[in-house]
């Protein structure tokens, strides 16, 4: 097994599900969290960055990053995860699409369909965590940057298409590129707190979960996004962890 300390990862076999236990399990060693589903909720948690990070390369360069498991490369130092990206060459089936719309509903895809379905599945079966708290961390993830790109934004341009591109994403009930689900997941709202520091913002508060409050080794495992907590204490906490700022 590769060092804890830093580890690389690929997955290149059709069925990643093997790939994806060994890397979660790494994952737990480092984290020293012995329960399963903890570790199957955190790491996902921080594999959505990878998400964040394309949705936005697609809406403010419209270059659709390939994201086949051939072309990716993850390393894990602790607890932390990096992606890299083999060939920045754009994906070839959605490049050659000229209908803006087309190549959205194409990428969306790509990036649901052909890359989060297999990697959640995965997850799920192997922790068992459940597949709507995983789609849920998808939809957090990419609502709480929606709010970021939106309010910081200096472009009407890039803000006009930000929400254009979410209003289509959560505008189709049952999409062809979310296999299995009954209910598109990323129409999933989510409760806000007002901002106490920010004019404009809102604090999103998580419908799942993501059960750090069981790490043996954080004598402060309560999150202010966590659904578990009081609003009173989500303010505390929010304003103790932005006291430095």
């Amino acid at each position: 097994m590769p060092d804890a300390d830093s580890a690389a990862y690929s997955f290149h076999n059709n069925d990643i599900g093997e790939e994806v236990a060994a890397f979660v399990d790494r994952f737990g060693v480092n984290l020293d969290v012995p329960d399963r589903k903890t570790v199957g909720m955190l790491f996902f948690k921080r594999y959505c960055a990878f998400f964040a990070g394309v949705v936005y390369t697609w809406l403010h360069d419209r270059h659709p990053l390939n994201l086949s498991f051939q072309n990716i490369r993850y390393v894990l130092n602790g607890a932390n995860m990096k992606y890299f990206i083999v060939s920045a060459e754009p994906l070839p089936a959605v490049a050659a699409l000229t209908n803006e719309a087309d190549r959205d509903e194409a990428y969306m895809r790509h990036v649901f369909r052909e890359h989060a379905a297999p990697v959640i599945k995965a997850v799920a079966s192997h922790t068992g965590v459940s597949t709507a708290s995983l789609w849920h961390s998808v939809a957090y993830i990419l609502a709480y940057w929606k709010q970021e790109w939106l309010l910081d934004s200096p472009s009407g341009e890039f803000r006009t298409r930000i929400g254009h591109w979410f209003d289509n994403a959560a505008d189709l009930g049952k999409p062809a590129w979310l296999p299995e689900r009954a209910v598109n997941p990323l129409t999933c709202g989510f409760r806000e707190v007002a901002d106490p520091l920010h004019e404009g913002r809102s604090i999103l508060i998580r419908k799942a979960c993501c059960l750090n409050y069981k790490r043996r080794d954080d004598d402060d495992p309560y999150c202010y996004t966590c659904p578990l907590i009081s609003d009173e204490l989500r303010l505390e906490k929010f304003m103790d962890a932005h006291a430095a700022n």
